[in-house]
């Protein structure tokens, strides 16, 4: 789990505007129970909506920089669900980059950082 943590404060420090997102799918195992709502819709909805205030290929180059999980038990696992909550609930947008914020991205980071304590 260090390993995705540095490698996505990585992205944070050399991207202008950095996608959270990325992080997600490193978290296949964590601790059980059921998540509260479905955290990995919200999140990628309200990056969705990020990205519809941009145009041309930049628009289109922004929905497919989205991370989309398929697999059901990955989305819904409660580490990934925690870190779509962080993601959602720390998420401004830029909507002339149709991506977070740079402080949005920095919460995010420390939010989803906390959760490894």
């Amino acid at each position: 789990m260090r390993t995705a943590t540095r490698r996505f404060r990585e992205q944070i420090v050399t991207a202008e505007r950095a996608v959270v997102f990325t992080m997600v799918t490193s978290f296949a195992l964590g601790c059980g129970g059921a998540p509260r709502g479905d955290m990995y819709a919200r999140a990628t909805d309200t990056q969705q909506s990020c990205c519809e205030h941009v145009t041309g290929s930049s628009r289109d180059a922004c929905l497919q920089a989205i991370v989309r999980v398929d697999d059901p038990k990955v989305r819904d696992h409660d580490m990934n669900q925690a870190t779509y909550r962080c993601v959602a609930d720390n998420f401004s947008c830029d909507a002339t980059t149709g991506h977070a914020t740079l402080a949005s991205a920095q919460a995010q980071l420390e939010c989803i950082q906390d959760l490894a304590e």
